[in-house]
């Protein structure tokens, strides 16, 4: 049960990141420019978003306000969208 709930989350996470990164591309927002207004490296906001470094709870915030987007409805899209795969994949 536990490595369930540790693998929902990590889904979940990977999602939240996926549609934060697509939310900056579709608002033209840029990995440098998010980078500079959360003071973070271009290189480490891209390997954040890219999933090839974890991201916090706070720099994930950070990042949704930088492009100005609700966090909470960041959260909310990926986990919508999670259960729509789920849906599927339980066809």
């Amino acid at each position: 049960m536990t490595k369930l709930l540790k693998d929902s989350g990590l889904e979940l996470s990977q999602l939240a990141v996926e549609e934060l990164d697509r939310l900056a591309a579709y608002q033209g927002e840029s990995k440098k420019s998010i980078a500079k207004a959360i003071g973070m490296g271009r290189p480490t906001v891209s390997a954040k978003l890219n999933g090839h470094k974890r991201i916090t709870l706070d720099e994930f915030i950070s990042m949704a306000q930088a492009i100005n987007v609700n966090p909470v409805d960041v959260l909310a899209k990926a986990l919508a969208d999670r259960g729509v795969r789920d849906e599927h994949d339980n066809r």
